[in-house]
């Protein structure tokens, strides 16, 4: 973990970058048409090639599902 450097002011910086909202535990196919495309892309490549890379969402896949790219 990396070293914590206290401030010389004293001022707590945290709280401006951290909010108290609830984030969801994880995405899945949960979310819509496009992230649920896009996670069937992935997994389709990754049981054909066996790629552990990150797929991203294209203008292509946007522009499928009427959104502006």
């Amino acid at each position: 973990m990396a070293e914590r450097k206290r401030s010389n002011d004293g001022t707590q910086e945290t709280e401006k970058f951290v909010s108290d909202t609830e984030m969801p535990s994880q995405g899945g196919r949960a979310g819509g048409d496009l992230q649920k495309d896009v996670g069937t892309q992935d997994a389709e490549r990754r049981a054909e090639k066996g790629d552990d890379g990150v797929t991203r969402v294209t203008g292509e896949d946007k522009r499928n599902h009427g959104e502006a790219s």
